[in-house]
């Protein structure tokens, strides 16, 4: 639910491919007020995507 977080959830994750770079670099630059949360929001569910971590719609 913000920046740090999602950062930290990164840091856990096993699968790190080319879209993990991409959100940890896109929130390092959040943390250094370079750029939108919206971004590493987006970023994250990129790589969480890509990392086949999402539960399909409607699952809990």
């Amino acid at each position: 639910n913000n920046v740090e977080a999602a950062g930290q959830e990164l840091m856990k994750w096993t699968k790190r491919g080319p879209k993990w770079n991409q959100a940890v670099r896109v929130w390092i630059a959040c943390i250094a007020d370079e750029m939108e949360p919206e971004e590493a929001r987006k970023a994250f569910l990129a790589a969480a995507e890509e990392a086949k971590m999402l539960a399909a719609p409607g699952v809990r």
